[in-house]
């Protein structure tokens, strides 16, 4: 009997001390998430809300307080002229996605041709585009500058249309791009997708009161114009 007393007790004394010593367990870590992309909720406002972060007020540091350290940020211009200035923050993790993101931030034309003149490099692309590199301070100056689009584009590529359409519903609207690419609207949501049978998908977010549409559309027969 006594020999049965010293073999719980040595054993006891670990397992007191494991349980005593072990972390304590993140509440958060069994929660459902609320950040997947069709998850997104269209507020009332006329705004919505998408990856936990409030499309229309959010900042940089929001999303930043989000998706971690960006890769990079710099001003993109298109061949015929338009700019936008942009974060990009490689690849992120949504549970069991994987996606690179990309962030737009609101600017008027007056400080992007100002971010253009101070820019440290300017690199260009087959397709006439430039892309403008800012210096440490105008990156750090951006920081409280409100979000104007979230692009979410799965590194996993061929997901297909059924995979958003059993998770997003019918479109509204859509359109062909070239041979292998279509593009889906849905403006309730401030959500446009391409699906590209050659490519990679990619889903962007933006105000849904903001958005603007092609008119180059084919509208769904249940879609409320």
């Amino acid at each position: 009997m006594r020999t049965g007393l010293v073999v719980l007790a040595l054993i006891g004394v670990p397992l007191g001390l494991f349980y005593a010593l072990a972390p304590t367990p993140d509440p958060e870590a069994g929660a459902p998430r609320t950040d997947l992309p069709w998850q997104v909720e269209p507020l009332p406002d006329g705004t919505s809300r998408v990856f936990d972060l409030h499309l229309g007020e959010a900042t940089l540091d929001d999303a930043l307080a989000k998706f971690g350290p960006y890769e990079g940020m710099a001003v993109f211009q298109s061949e015929a002229g338009a700019r936008s200035l942009e974060v990009y923050f490689g690849k992120v993790d949504f549970g069991p996605l994987q996606a690179r993101v990309v962030a737009a931030l609101q600017a008027p034309p007056a400080d992007l041709k100002l971010l253009v003149e101070r820019a440290v490099e300017r690199k260009g692309s087959p397709t006439g585009d430039w892309k403008f590199l800012l210096e440490a301070a105008d990156r750090e100056a951006q920081r409280g500058r409100r979000l104007r689009s979230i692009t979410f584009v799965p590194t996993y590529r061929g997901l297909g249309a059924e995979y958003f359409r059993q998770r997003f519903g019918e479109p509204a609207a859509w359109r062909v791009l070239g041979d292998y690419a279509v593009q889906w609207f849905y403006p309730d949501r401030g959500l446009s997708m391409v699906l590209d049978t050659k490519g990679q998908e990619a889903l962007e977010f933006v105000v849904p009161r903001a958005m603007r549409l092609p008119e180059d559309l084919e509208w769904t027969a249940a879609a409320d114009r």
